[in-house]
């Protein structure tokens, strides 16, 4: 199959241009880039989105904008990806999405899935010029009739937003296909919808019954230019060069190919010369990282502080902190949150932290255990089973007094420093001994 469109075919555009003429873009600014006008790929829609990436990718939680973390997969396995698969091993990629490269695909099976797409425009090749675009790709052994499937940035599939394959429409092994969203002035293309360039939305594709074959959840940044599997057809979801209808190939500038560039904290090992107390917020030592979308890891970070997090426990999600010092310590206004903490931490934009109520201390040598609950000295935010991070700050600057993160089960009995204090070694599935001595 050749990589035009499949709805290129004369007769078929004609009835599509026909059928556009019914349709109204009136209450939806997502439709497709032109030259005319440029910001057509705003997306309005009230099913979208309407915030950037929110996840901390990297931090083993299954978080809002993320499709995994780490060994979080959200219980999902090879066939939830694709009902072409029959086993393997499903892993999360470095970008937060899924890689079914491990997969195992039934013998002469098709694998049509969502291979590239981009939120902007089109830069060469056969498409040069015009506006976002989605591929797909046929990794299997077999042609597939895909007939009927329907393609929307709507999970419901509402008719003035879905695209809908034409009869005779196939794809053989090893082909592609690109689709062009439609232009709302000159109505070429087949796409009744557009590409958010700014925040995350979620593409699907469907067969003729609407069973969802396939899914991207879109980082709108990193679509700007090409956002594609790598490998085609089975691997995470990547930062790319544009190779519509051709096989898929790794932005050379990119977050995730370990060089820093601009707007990039860091990239794998380049740290830039950063260390934990460079970042000024209160560490003194311990190994800095970079996460996967090229922000600072702190979580390896450490204090000097004598006040700590000593032990928690994500079942009852209690949190015990210790006074190793010997003095009382004025807790009064300091934060206790579970999200991610770094100079543009702000408290005032944290709905879920705990502020500790004026006249809180906490004497020498003793213990303050905080509980979950919405009252004054308890903690909303919850701890997650399947891994979480939290911190102890005090919002000047903010400077972090404490911090601990602990990964998948660890926290499910308690999780605990051995001996108690500011020298014990974070250990998980302690003896719980919440409000005492570990």
């Amino acid at each position: 199959m050749p990589t035009s469109p499949i709805s290129r075919n004369p007769l078929i555009l004609l009835a599509l241009t026909l059928l556009a003429a019914c349709w109204s873009t009136s209450g939806d600014t997502d439709g497709a880039d032109s030259s005319a006008s440029p910001d057509t790929s705003a997306d309005t829609d009230a099913n979208a989105p309407t915030s950037g990436p929110t996840g901390d990718c990297g931090n083993d939680v299954l978080e809002d904008g993320e499709a995994c973390d780490g060994v979080e997969l959200g219980a999902q396995q090879c066939a939830d990806v694709n009902p072409s698969y029959i086993g393997g091993a499903l892993v999360c990629g470095a970008s937060c999405t899924l890689d079914a490269s491990g997969c195992m695909l039934a013998p002469d099976t098709a694998l049509v899935t969502l291979n590239e797409l981009t939120s902007e425009s089109v830069l060469g090749g056969p498409f040069a010029g015009d506006g976002d675009a989605i591929e797909l790709h046929n990794g299997g052994t077999r042609a597939a009739d895909i007939s009927g499937w329907k393609l929307s940035d709507d999970p419901t599939f509402p008719a003035d937003k879905t695209y809908v394959f034409p009869p005779g429409s196939a794809l053989g092994p090893g082909e592609f296909t690109v689709l062009i969203a439609r232009d709302a002035m000159t109505m070429a293309g087949e796409l009744p919808f557009g590409l958010n360039d700014k925040n995350v939305e979620v593409i699907t594709l469907a067969d003729a019954d609407a069973v969802p074959v396939d899914s991207v959840m879109v980082d709108g940044y990193k679509a700007a230019v090409s956002f594609c599997r790598l490998p085609d057809a089975t691997g995470a979801w990547e930062q790319c060069e544009q190779t519509f209808g051709a096989k898929n190939q790794l932005a050379a500038t990119a977050c995730g190919n370990g060089e820093r560039e601009a707007a990039e904290a860091c990239d794998g090992d380049d740290l830039a010369g950063q260390t934990c107390p460079g970042l000024a917020l209160g560490y003194d030592a311990g190994a800095l990282a970079c996460t996967p979308r090229c922000n600072f890891d702190a979580r390896g970070c450490t204090t000097a502080s004598e006040l700590v997090i000593n032990e928690l426990e994500s079942t009852a999600d209690d949190i015990e902190i210790f006074n190793g010092s010997d003095a009382t310590i004025d807790l009064s206004g300091w934060v206790l949150t579970d999200e991610r903490v770094d100079a543009l931490y702000d408290p005032a934009l944290d709905d879920a932290e705990l502020v500790f109520p004026p006249g809180t201390t906490l004497a020498a040598k003793q213990f303050l255990v905080v509980q979950l609950g919405m009252g004054p000295g308890q903690h909303p935010f919850g701890l997650g089973a399947s891994g979480d991070s939290v911190t102890l700050l005090e919002p000047t600057g903010p400077t972090v007094i404490d911090q601990v993160t602990y990964g998948a089960d660890q926290a499910a009995v308690s999780f605990c420093r051995k001996p108690t204090g500011p020298g014990g070694a974070w250990t998980p599935d302690c003896v719980p001994t919440i409000g005492g001595p570990n």
